[in-house]
């Protein structure tokens, strides 16, 4: 029997990123949906049920990400895929030589199940996507 492939939602404003880490999705066997921004992230999610969502940190604001997020861990309205997987997928420590200093549980908001640096390391990529969809 061949396990059905997982779906994943990539939430992302840079267009070469989403074809990029597209290609690395596929090869891992994973089927792929996008959305551009956090609006249509939101549709997506709820309409697609992805068994896990990469999600960009800063899109139209500095902390798109962070509200998208929360907001599905949080709100009613994501009731029904609260509990997917959010790795944060940020180039913030390629272009300031460090993580990014917003602390959301600080702040009161519900955070990523994990987070990967852009650019991403496909295998390590891969590695962190099985590990959270195994548990």
């Amino acid at each position: 029997m061949t396990k059905k492939p997982s779906k994943i939602l990539v939430i992302d404003d840079d267009q070469d990123f989403v074809e990029a880490v597209t290609v690395i999705l596929v090869s891992g066997s994973h089927e792929v949906t996008t959305a551009s921004d956090p609006a249509e992230g939101k549709k997506k999610i709820l309409s697609e049920k992805p068994d896990l969502v990469l999600l960009d940190i800063m899109m139209d604001s500095l902390f798109d990400g962070y509200s998208f997020c929360h907001a599905v861990k949080t709100s009613k309205e994501f009731e029904s895929v609260r509990n997917t997987p959010i790795i944060f997928v940020s180039a913030v420590k390629e272009i300031a030589g460090s993580r990014f200093g917003f602390k959301g549980d600080e702040q009161g908001m519900a955070g990523p199940d994990d987070y990967i640096d852009k650019p991403v390391k496909p295998a390590e990529l891969l590695a962190r996507i099985d590990k959270l969809l195994r548990t």
